[in-house]
């Protein structure tokens, strides 16, 4: 069974809800993973830094500071959340459909999956996620188990 087919039986047990993703943003959010983008935060950065600027000029130090803490509030609250969306989004759709980028990521730290039935747990780097696959999600076929 080839790894395309591997990567196809665990998007189907994503999709029915038997296997869970888990993602460590933090440790997925590399320059050499394919699930992180650059360009998922800076673009907010940019905004809200000309926003505290914006208000330092017009207003002075006091509401540019005040400007400061809000938008290190925005970015915490709301940027982080739609960086994590973004990337989860990418590992599902992307990256579970092309090998070689699931690979890359799977060389990172952060990434994994759970068996829900079973509380069977697999993690990258280590992790024997052809194994996994062949045993937890359905593949029917256990006679050709590549680890």
């Amino acid at each position: 069974m080839s790894d395309q087919d591997l990567l196809a039986h665990l998007r189907s047990a994503v999709e029915r809800g038997d296997v869970e993703l888990l993602l460590d943003i933090r440790r997925q959010h590399h320059i050499d993973s394919p699930i992180y983008r650059v360009s998922d935060s800076s673009w907010a950065v940019y905004l809200l830094m000309i926003a505290v600027a914006a208000a330092t000029y017009f207003f002075g130090w006091q509401a540019g500071a005040v400007a400061f803490v809000v938008a290190a509030l925005i970015y915490g609250v709301a940027v982080r959340r739609m960086v994590a969306m973004l990337m989860r989004r990418r590992l599902m759709n992307d990256v579970l459909a092309n090998v070689d980028e699931f690979r890359k990521a799977w060389r990172i730290k952060g990434l994994g999956f759970r068996h829900r039935p079973t509380g069977t747990l697999c993690e990258s780097p280590d992790g024997r996620w052809r194994g996994f696959i062949l045993d937890h999600c359905g593949t029917g076929d256990t006679s050709q188990r590549t680890t």
